[in-house]
């Protein structure tokens, strides 16, 4: 007799669609991510014609043409109730002056990924156009969900909620610990973000927690992008700033006096320690849902 499905996706989502929308993956992980899906998860999946496919750019997937058409084909595929993105990196930014908002509108299918998908999360936020699912991608996504934490909020993310969601986390030192900060959850890369201050993908982010997490940057570009952020006025919009994991950003010492000093200039609640970004574990989130956070004490982190 055939095991049960390790279900990972409400009911209605029977066809997972996977493309590529910024770098190329690795072909041999999305085989594995697609027998994941397929053997353990119960769901059939379609793979976009160019997401394996390398283009002229090493650094991305295809070309900007191509990983436009593969994501309208997913829009346009009646069988694909959601879509997992393959990978992170670079190119996702390059779809969003010809990407069909009016479609993932009609479509309303979940958008799942992190990192430089950050760039398509924010700009669906900003048209009011599909779910934009800050989550483990295709190419992680077996060890991924190794991690309890991490499965159960995949497995409950597209539910819907009756509160708002409530996160534990640790004020940075310095910090307001005020208690019973709510509003919509809006997480991102914060390099990806600053690159869209000033353009029309960049959503209103007034009365929300901010969540930031990055990779691979020194200390010194992360003080450049927040000190951007800051003068460009989208620091003052949020009613509290989140940040996620700093993988591999320089020593940790600076990374912790950089948080503070952050918390000094803003004046704003800081927290750290969401557990999102380029490490485990990687939880789910919705990007725009309400959210409360519960300040927990140094003593008790």
């Amino acid at each position: 007799m055939p095991a049960k499905p390790e279900r990972l996706f409400p009911a209605s989502v029977r066809t997972v669609g996977l493309t590529s929308p910024a770098s190329l993956p690795d072909a041999a992980r999305i085989a594995e991510a697609r027998r994941y899906l397929e053997d353990v998860c119960g769901v059939k999946t379609v793979l976009a014609r160019g997401a394996l496919k390398r283009g002229p750019m090493k650094y991305c997937c295809g070309t900007p043409e191509s990983r436009l058409a593969d994501f309208h084909a997913l829009l346009n595929d009646p069988r694909v109730d959601l879509i997992l993105c393959t990978r992170g990196g670079f190119g996702s930014a390059h779809i969003l002056p010809e990407l069909d908002f009016d479609l993932l509108r009609e479509c309303s299918l979940p958008v799942f990924g992190y990192s430089d998908i950050s760039a398509l999360h924010l700009a669906m936020l900003a048209k009011h156009a599909g779910i934009p699912i800050c989550a483990p991608m295709a190419d992680g996504l077996p060890d991924a969900m190794k991690r309890p934490e991490a499965k159960e909020s995949f497995r409950t993310v597209l539910r819907k909620r009756n509160s708002p969601r409530r996160i534990r986390l640790v004020p940075v030192e310095g910090s307001a610990a005020e208690a019973g900060i709510t509003g919509p959850l809006v997480l991102s890369n914060l390099t990806v973000m600053t690159t869209l201050c000033g353009t029309p993908w960049m959503p209103d982010l007034d009365g929300c927690i901010l969540a930031l997490e990055d990779v691979h940057e020194e200390a010194r570009v992360l003080d450049r992008h927040l000190t951007h952020l800051i003068q460009a006025g989208i620091i003052a919009q949020a009613r509290a700033v989140v940040f996620g994991y700093f993988t591999k950003c320089g020593p940790k010492p600076q990374i912790r006096r950089l948080l503070r000093d952050f918390a000094a200039r803003t004046g704003k609640p800081v927290f750290r320690g969401l557990p999102f970004g380029h490490e485990h574990p990687k939880c789910a989130y919705r990007l725009g849902e309400p959210a409360e956070i519960i300040p927990v004490n140094y003593a008790k982190a």
